[in-house]
């Protein structure tokens, strides 16, 4: 879900052929002589706090970008501080607003693909057309894992089908000929992971192609990964926004000014409306993508002014990067969920997505047009927050909660429209060192560690994850080999796994029961074998020994899980039962 508003317009001459130009040649602003560096302003108010400061400032067209402690952090310039200073705000300190580029560093690449090389930007970054390459590659080199999907055109291409970008997203999963169907009712549960709503925001699909590397890389060596693939689709969306990216690249081939089409957040859709934007990090052409979907359109967060940065567009899905990823997700995810806002969708649903921001270190879920308001599947959505930042340390909570409230937003539409378990991920310090939009690419190392586990989580959990994340996870697993007649397995299982920062922390359940499936996964139709649970409490030992003699001596996948007081069972934790 993103960072805030652009600051309402200001009064600026803009002549009209400044306005051609900069309509035309999205780069143009970023050669303006002496460009003001945008800062990241720490603000408060007094008598007011950080809550309710953010959600005045967001509604007034700052762009907030982060909410920490008793400060809002708002990206501006000199003429910023006078416009809070009139809001009765004050600028306690500043920071830059953008990361140094560095020497180029070298990017991942999945193992058939070491000998390729993709076009580069600001430090390491892939372009939109080394996105395109990948995705075309990727689907090439592993085609019994991958399958390439065009879903769409961008704004640009609708307008000149010789110009803009095809939309593209790339299902992976074991056997992807037989699956990878755009059909609701699919074999296997699915998870989407997608990225770069935000053109300005680089880091999220940095991390879509990360994970996409594991996923082709893991399967036969990475118990987790292929006993996921096995069970699961894992559908990405890297680059949702590429008309708007370009744009980004282009800007940052010159520097990060005001004016720059680096902080291009939004599309670059530039019909609406008849007021001239400058440009850059305060005022810019197209509609904010994350406030354009038909859920609660138009509510909190949303502005009506043309160059603002949560401009809503002129109605409720009115762009086309907006309108044609939500028919993939109807084309991936059944309606689970009843028409009423008070339907919850039910235990048995399927499916999961996340939508990648930055930054500030945040999950959240909805609902997001109103932080008072609880979406009714909140105890499910809550709990699977607070199981990813188990890994990754962010704040959970509801976007009103932790940072402002938000309307129209993807994770809103996913889980109103479908019923499926849905969040947003803020990624990257909210002050410091990798915090900001353009952070140094040697800041993703550091990102993907974070998050790996996390993103690996959901999708572990999207075959039922309003259950699965309410139980308890298994880890620290090891396992012994006796001949080929017997194997021993130990373990901890966990239902106090939750993260400590964010609202509302579920409480931990204790462990009652565990098992372990050798061969066959539960959901195709192994056999459960009993695991002692030793102690009592919620973060246990367990473990016991099971016979092997049936399976021969190769290599096996083994799934172990674990159930909670409420009754949830986890989701499986996979490893090798090894050769003997």
């Amino acid at each position: 879900m993103p960072r805030r508003p652009g600051r309402l317009r200001s009064a600026v001459a803009v002549t009209a052929a400044a306005l051609t130009v900069a309509a035309l040649a999205p780069n143009s602003a970023t050669a303006v002589p002496g460009a003001e560096q945008p800062q990241v302003l720490h603000v408060t108010a007094p008598g007011q706090d950080a809550a309710a400061l953010a959600q005045r400032l967001a509604a007034s067209g700052f762009d907030v970008v982060s909410r920490q402690g008793t400060e809002v952090q708002v990206l501006g310039t000199a003429e910023t501080k006078a416009e809070l200073a009139a809001q009765g705000a004050r600028v306690l300190r500043t920071a830059p607003a953008a990361g140094a580029v560095v020497a180029p560093a070298a990017y991942p690449k999945p193992k058939l693909l070491a000998d390729k090389d993709y076009p580069t930007h600001y430090g390491g970054y892939r372009t939109v057309e080394g996105f395109h390459s990948f995705t075309r590659d990727v689907a090439a080199a592993y085609p019994a894992l991958a399958r390439r999907v065009e879903y769409g055109d961008s704004w640009k291409k609708t307008q000149d089908p010789g110009a803009g970008n095809t939309l593209e997203a790339l299902c992976l999963t074991a056997n992807a000929a037989a699956g990878c169907k755009t059909d609701p009712n699919s074999a296997k549960p699915r998870f989407l992971l997608m990225a770069q709503i935000h053109a300005r925001e680089l880091t999220t699909s940095e991390l879509a192609w990360r994970y996409i590397t594991k996923l082709v890389d893991g399967y036969t060596t990475d118990a987790e990964v292929t006993a996921l693939l096995d069970g699961t689709e894992i559908w990405v969306v890297p680059q949702v926004n590429p008309d708007g990216i370009q744009w980004v690249e282009e800007g940052l081939k010159t520097g990060t000014g005001s004016t720059s089409t680096a902080w291009q957040r939004k599309n670059i859709n530039n019909t609406n409306g008849n007021e001239p934007c400058r440009g850059g990090s305060s005022s810019q052409y197209g509609i904010d993508l994350n406030r354009n979907w038909d859920s609660n359109w138009g509510k909190a967060g949303t502005s009506t002014g043309t160059c603002n940065q949560v401009y809503k567009g002129p109605k409720a899905a009115s762009e086309p990067e907006v309108t044609q990823l939500a028919t993939l997700f109807t084309k991936l995810f059944a309606d689970q969920r009843g028409p009423a806002p008070t339907d919850p969708a039910p235990l048995t649903t399927r499916g999961a997505m996340i939508t990648l921001h930055t930054y500030s270190n945040l999950v959240l879920f909805p609902w997001g047009y109103d932080g008072n308001t609880k979406a009714p599947n909140d105890s499910g959505l809550r709990s699977m927050a607070f199981r990813m930042n188990h890994y990754n340390g962010y704040d959970a909570g509801q976007p009103g909660e932790v940072l402002y409230d938000a309307s129209g937003t993807t994770d809103d539409w996913a889980y109103d429209k479908l019923g499926i378990a849905s969040f947003t991920y803020e990624i990257g310090p909210p002050s410091g060192e990798c915090s900001g939009f353009h952070p140094a690419y040697t800041c993703q190392d550091r990102f993907w560690k974070e998050n790996e586990n996390a993103l690996l989580y959901a999708a572990k959990v999207a075959s039922k994850p309003y259950v699965a994340a309410q139980g308890p996870t298994v880890s620290q697993i090891v396992v012994q080999r006796a001949r080929s007649e017997f194997a021993s397995f130990t373990a901890k299982a966990d239902d106090d796994a939750y993260g400590r920062a964010g609202v509302g922390r579920p409480a931990a359940q204790n462990v009652t029961a565990a098992e372990v499936y050798l061969d066959k996964a539960p959901w195709a139709g192994g056999t459960p074998q009993v695991l002692e649970v030793r102690g009592t409490g919620a973060t246990v030992e367990i473990g016991g020994v099971v016979p092997t003699a049936s399976l021969g001596s190769s290599k096996r996948l083994a799934y172990v899980r674990a159930q909670d007081a409420a009754g949830n069972w986890g989701p499986i934790t996979a490893t090798w039962l090894p050769a003997r």
